[in-house]
Order: C-alpha cells, then sequence, then structure tokens
C-alpha cells in the first residue's frame, strides 16, 4: 500500500519512518514545506519519494492514503483538500483547531465514504487493552481518571509557543485527556473545569489542569503541559480495583511496563507485552481501508473534537 505524509516533522523521522517496513505502507511518499530542508543522513537508508511542496505532493501522488503531519493551525486547510481530492486522510492531534472543523471534514469524509482519523496512536499500546481486561477480571469498570502529562519546555523556536500556528499547552495536550476518557470511561462530557497555572510572556497558556465531569458519576483529573519536569502517568479507580502506570502516552518500543493492581487492600505487579504503537495504529488503518469500515474513526475523531471544545470553551471564559 501506498501512503503520502504532508510534512516533513520530527515526529515523521524519529517515530514513523524507521518503522513503516513493519506496516503494510511499504511504498512512502513525503511532501515537505517548501521551504523546508531534506535531512539525507535520515533518509539515506529509507526508500522515499519525495515532493518539494504539500501541494506538489497531493496533486501527483497516485495512492489513496495521506498523513498529515504539519503545524496545528494548517491540518483542517490541506485535511479538507486531501479528502476533497478522494485520499484516505490521517490527521496528527489535534485534528482540528475547532469542532466546526471536524464537522466539516466529518461530512466531506462520509459522503465520499473515505477514512479520517485521528492519530491518537497511543490507545494502540499493548498495555490499553491490558488495562481494560484486568477490569473485566474484576467485574469492574473504571469511574475515577487521575492523569499527569507534563514536560520541560521545547526549544524557543518550537510552534507549540506561537499561537498562530495552534501552540499552546491544550491545543498539544486537550487530545490526551479526551481520548483516555472516551476509551475508558464510556460516558459523555457533561462539564468541564479548567485552571491555567501558568503563561508565558505572550500571554500562551504553557501549563493546565483539568476537571471533566462526565455523566454517570464519572470524572477526569488530570495535569498537562510543558513547563516542569517530565512526568506521564495515569491512576484508574473502580468500586473494586485500582490500576495505576507509568509511560501511558508515550513508551519505547521494547519497554516491558509495569502495571500495579490494588484491590481489596492487596496490591501485585504485571508486566505489559511490548509494542510500536505507530505500527499497531497503521495496520489496524489499513485493515479498516481494506475492508471500507470507516465509521468508527471517524466517530472517535468528531467525539474527541467536541470534547476538546468544551475544554476550550472553558478555558477562553476562563
Amino acid at each position: 500500500m501506498k501512503i503520502l505524509f504532508l510534512g516533513y516533522s520530527n515526529l515523521l523521522r524519529s517515530r514513523i519512518l524507521p518503522v513503516l517496513h513493519r506496516t503494510p505502507f511499504v511504498e512512502v511518499y513525503v511532501a515537505k514545506y517548501i521551504y523546508q530542508e531534506w535531512d539525507d543522513k535520515i533518509d539515506a537508508h529509507l526508500s522515499i519519494n519525495k515532493f518539494d511542496s504539500y501541494e506538489d505532493g497531493l496533486e501527483k501522488f497516485d495512492g489513496d492514503t495521506v498523513y498529515i503531519s504539519i503545524v496545528n493551525s494548517s491540518h483542517y486547510y490541506y485535511a479538507k483538500l486531501s479528502l476533497e481530492l478522494g485520499y484516505h486522510t490521517i490527521i496528527d492531534k489535534p485534528a482540528t483547531m475547532t469542532f466546526a472543523e471536524a464537522q466539516q471534514l466529518c461530512d466531506i469524509a462520509r459522503d465520499k465514504h473515505l477514512l479520517l482519523s485521528e492519530a491518537t496512536v497511543y490507545l494502540y499500546h499493548p498495555q490499553i487493552k491490558q488495562i481494560s481486561q484486568l477490569f473485566r477480571e474484576y467485574n469492574d469498570e473504571p469511574k475515577l481518571i487521575t492523569t499527569h502529562f507534563s514536560m520541560p519546555p521545547f526549544e524557543s523556536k518550537n510552534f507549540r509557543y506561537n499561537i498562530k500556528l495552534g501552540g499552546g499547552a491544550i491545543m498539544d495536550t486537550s487530545p490526551y485527556a479526551v481520548s483516555i476518557a472516551r476509551y475508558f470511561l464510556h460516558s459523555e462530557l457533561m462539564n468541564v473545569s479548567v485552571a491555567v497555572n501558568e503563561v508565558n510572556c505572550d500571554g500562551l497558556e504553557v501549563e493546565y489542569s483539568l476537571l471533566m465531569q462526565y455523566y454517570g458519576g464519572k470524572c477526569l483529573i488530570g495535569h498537562f503541559g510543558f513547563n516542569t519536569e517530565y512526568t506521564n502517568s495515569i491512576m484508574l479507580m473502580g468500586n473494586r480495583l485500582n490500576v495505576s502506570l507509568d509511560r501511558i502516552y508515550t513508551i519505547p518500543d521494547d519497554m516491558e511496563n509495569q502495571i500495579y493492581i490494588q484491590s481489596m487492600n492487596k496490591k501485585t505487579t504485571i508486566h505489559t507485552a511490548c509494542g510500536n504503537t505507530f505500527v499497531n495504529y497503521l495496520c489496524d488503518i489499513a485493515d479498516c481501508i481494506l475492508r471500507g469500515d470507516f465509521r468508527q474513526y471517524r466517530d472517535m475523531l468528531i467525539r474527541d473534537a467536541m470534547d476538546r471544545q468544551m475544554i476550550l470553551d472553558n478555558y477562553k471564559n476562563f
């Protein structure tokens, strides 16, 4: 299968290109930003077909799947163009800047019977299914999630510090909050409270905390941002079972993670299987394309966009 990556991002070069040979997408095309340079050291051992602009790539690509990995503010424009040209379309998170944009993209994808997906790839690590299986074994379900995903500052020129490019901690990290809650809480978001803890000299939020209330007495409490020591953890609480672990959102391919279990006042630990989230995600995408089954991915994207909009609206009124 053929895939065109729109954007020559650090994520693409470091995390995706090196593992594509383990997916059905073995014929690879990359379209870079017109003023960007190719990195020959990275590309030397890879077979990549190159385009020198996004428009050139979309015009000449003869495959059927496009993966958009560019700055957040450009996602909607190029995703819309990709869909209108008849390509199955994957978008790095956040897929769109607004819920309205997500609705428009989903309408096009549905009308043209095309796949549209937001790449929240961490959900495709084996540890996620293991957590779900644990709750089933204990005849329980999560009702409270406490999670932290925060890291040291990026370089000053990083697009996350540029509001015109879709920067800010909320836009960058809220996709994790809404997707982990969707996956485990199985309920509709009822109310959101946002506390912005720190802004930079340009007034852009770099650190914030969340309280997300869901119907059925469920909630997520979280802290996110990029101005702390690295933390990447989660605790899920049910009535009879507590599960906690580190490295929930990003994890090395070869790492057997530890899941800490507490039930009936007893504590145990189990190890997870290893796995590459991008390989697993892209293999599932390829399978969905072959089966022509696109609704699930579209539904996930629109649900997460709707919940993310509630967070953004609450922040604007903060």
